[in-house]
């Protein structure tokens, strides 16, 4: 799979919670996230236009489903899970 440029934002009220969107999206226009989970109703900017490498292990998180999300619906949310 090829690169993909994303932005990524946290949520205000859970820190290990994000969001991730094609670079240059507006989170305040989607209504998605926060149908299924409050948490990203207050979203902070965490990464502009991060190059993210969906076939790249990133730990915490599954980068082939954020991938895939993106892809399908046009944004992913995530839990950080703590490193073992």
């Amino acid at each position: 799979m090829n690169l993909m440029n994303v932005d990524l934002y946290q949520s205000a009220t859970d820190s290990e919670k994000f969001l991730a969107l094609p670079a240059g999206t507006d989170p305040a226009e989607l209504m998605g996230p926060m149908t299924f989970d409050q948490d990203y109703a207050q979203v902070r900017r965490y990464r502009e236009a991060f190059q993210f490498d969906p076939s790249e292990p990133y730990a915490g998180v599954n980068a082939a489903k954020i991938a895939a999300d993106i892809l399908t619906v046009k944004w992913a949310t995530y839990r950080r899970e703590p490193s073992q």
